[in-house]
């Protein structure tokens, strides 16, 4: 079933409400195979994580696991593609975590009671912008906001986990928002840390970083969790071992959850929202991408980002926590050569198996060693060379990525991530904002020679001085209107000029501002009696100077055409009307696309 959402572009996206059904078409016992294997895989990979995840974002473990086999059930309904896999992500609970700070909800119950609005904001954000195509924004955003904003949210998952590692609590009343806020409560606390804490971290290390150095291909952060929790129960059963450890997850204690803007207004949902939005549609359009392209494949990233729309409303009615795209997910799945969605039935399934078997043994598995496999995570997301390269590339990239950072390290995550998008954006324009002005001069073998660059006239000479030549290249909208009408400015002021002609074949986005630009040109010139003219006037640009009036006041017979086939002809015009309105007698060569169409005009 397809229903047709009309774009801002004018043009009608389909968006799928039920896209499974394709998925079944010459569906094979070999694609079973496959699917059957990716959803094992991922289930393995993600039972442990989603803990984790839900651990940074300050919720109960069980949101995690919850919000994984929601997620698969979406994902297999509504994703179009295998190259996004649902869930908790890091970059996301700490922003979740980092939102939930910034509204002063300080204690585990208030991030539950105001989970549910959240991600129903969340959700509804992202199927607005499915449904309306607004998703080609993101690739306007620099990857370098993402740098900046992922690695001050790894030092803010580094930082906050102590506690947990060291076995530590924050004093009453203290509730940090920043990292430099966290950084000093941490410090402040250290003296408090516990024993045993500290010693399960140490065990948690000796298992779990050998087993990611040397089992690459065993899951290491389930089989540290098995292997530690084992060792946990035998200690405390029977040593009397006492350590923070986690609580038990029963499916029979899964409930649904509501939104209750009394907890907090609409206003401020829609406020924390938004930045998480920007970033989960960031990260899913990043990793989405990247794997099509492995394949040669391409990404229908409206349906996609309808899907996680979808799954955050989901996620928001079921006491689970945020979903995003997973860069490990994702990248398992296609390596284990999903076929189909259908892989993620297997991933749901898999998962309430894991949940069924093993969730009352989770509360032998010390905080302590959760801790440290989302402390290792945080720390891998750190790459010092993809930050040289976002610090030594241009000048742009340097300002956006360190905009990004400090504003993630001095204030709030959500703060971080919309200036760095608003100075993404601001230098994009500014970029996009300066059209290239190149001077010509008509030389003295009738050809055109750009001012400064003939040999025989010193530097910003004319052989002709009466004849300027002006070819526009790049954006002519509104935001280069001032650097377009100084550059020109300049060349109009000259004193012997007599007649201008623009070049508009390489201008692009001709609106309302370039044509009164124009017309404010032209009047100047009338007022000195010269003479305005524009030559290689694409189809679209000719309608808006007919649409505007502007062409019956420059003059049918100052305005050229472009001729795809012939290119330089529709400037050979314009120069020979120019020279016959200065009464000379005009000897201009004109060179066709072919060798052999060489002619010459007026002589």
């Amino acid at each position: 079933m397809k229903f047709q959402f009309k774009s801002n572009s004018g043009s009608w996206a389909p968006v799928s409400l039920f896209p499974l059904g394709a998925q079944f078409k010459d569906y094979s016992r070999a694609k079973f195979g496959d699917d059957f294997r990716a959803g094992f895989n991922v289930a393995v990979l993600s039972f442990p994580v989603n803990m984790a995840y839900a651990l940074v974002a300050g919720l109960p473990i069980s949101y995690g696991i919850f919000s994984g086999i929601v997620v698969s059930i979406i994902g297999l309904f509504f994703c179009r593609s295998i190259y996004i896999t649902f869930g908790p992500s890091n970059a996301t609970a700490v922003m979740l975590l980092s939102s939930f700070a910034a509204a002063g909800l300080a204690t585990e119950s208030a991030r539950m009671a105001a989970l549910p609005n959240i991600l129903l904001m969340v959700g509804l954000f992202m199927i607005l912008m499915s449904v309306f195509k607004l998703t080609f924004f993101i690739s306007y955003i620099s990857r370098t906001v993402i740098i900046g904003h992922i690695t001050s949210s790894a030092l803010l998952i580094f930082v906050n986990q102590l506690r947990n590692l060291f076995g530590f609590s924050y004093p009453d009343g203290v509730s940090p928002v920043t990292l430099v806020e966290n950084i000093s409560a941490t410090v402040v606390s250290l003296k408090d840390s516990q024993l045993s804490s500290i010693a399960m971290g140490v065990l948690t290390m000796l298992v779990f970083i050998p087993l990611k150095k040397y089992a690459k291909k065993l899951p290491a952060e389930g089989v540290t969790l098995i292997i530690v929790g084992i060792i946990c129960y035998v200690a405390c059963t029977f040593f009397g071992f006492e350590v923070e450890r986690l609580n038990a997850v029963s499916a029979s204690k899964w409930e649904l959850s509501m939104p209750n803007f009394d907890v907090i207004s609409l206003k401020e949902s829609a406020s924390l929202a938004l930045a998480i939005t920007l970033l989960a549609v960031i990260e899913a359009f990043s990793i989405g991408k990247s794997l099509a392209s492995q394949r040669a494949d391409r990404l229908d990233t409206n349906q996609e980002v309808f899907a996680l729309g979808t799954a955050n409303v989901a996620c928001a009615l079921t006491s689970s926590t945020l979903s995003s795209g997973s860069l490990t997910r994702s990248t398992l799945a296609v390596n284990s050569n999903a076929r189909t969605t259908i892989f993620n039935l297997f991933t749901a399934v898999f998962t309430v198996v894991a949940l069924l078997l093993f969730g009352g043994a989770i509360a032998y598995v010390p905080k302590a060693t959760l801790a440290l496999i989302v402390v290792y995570t945080s720390v891998t997301l750190i790459k010092p060379h993809v930050i040289k390269v976002a610090l030594k590339s241009t000048m742009s990239d340097a300002i956006v990525f360190l905009t990004t950072f400090f504003v993630g390290v001095f204030a709030t995550l959500d703060d971080a991530i919309i200036t760095g998008v608003i100075v993404s954006i601001l230098l994009f324009l500014r970029k996009a904002s300066t059209p290239e002005v190149v001077e010509y001069s008509i030389g003295d073998d009738g050809g055109l020679e750009k001012v400064g660059e003939s040999s025989k006239s010193p530097k910003h000479s004319r052989p002709t001085p009466e004849v300027s030549i002006v070819h526009v290249e790049g954006n002519m909208f509104f935001g280069a209107s001032d650097v377009l009408q100084n550059q020109i400015r300049r060349i109009a002021a000259e004193p012997d000029l007599k007649v201008l002609i623009l070049k508009l074949r390489n201008a692009i986005n001709f609106d309302a501002t370039s044509v009164l630009d124009i017309e404010e040109l032209r009047q100047r010139m009338r007022e000195k009696n010269r003479e305005l003219m524009i030559c290689e006037v694409r189809p679209d640009v000719m309608r808006v100077l007919k649409s505007s009036g502007i062409y019956d006041k420059v003059g049918a017979e100052n305005i050229f055409e472009n001729d795809e086939d012939n290119p330089t002809l529709s400037a050979a015009r314009a120069i020979k009307a120019s020279l016959k309105y200065l009464g000379e007698k005009p000897k201009v060569s004109i060179y066709a696309t072919k060798p052999a169409e060489k002619n010459s005009a007026g002589e």
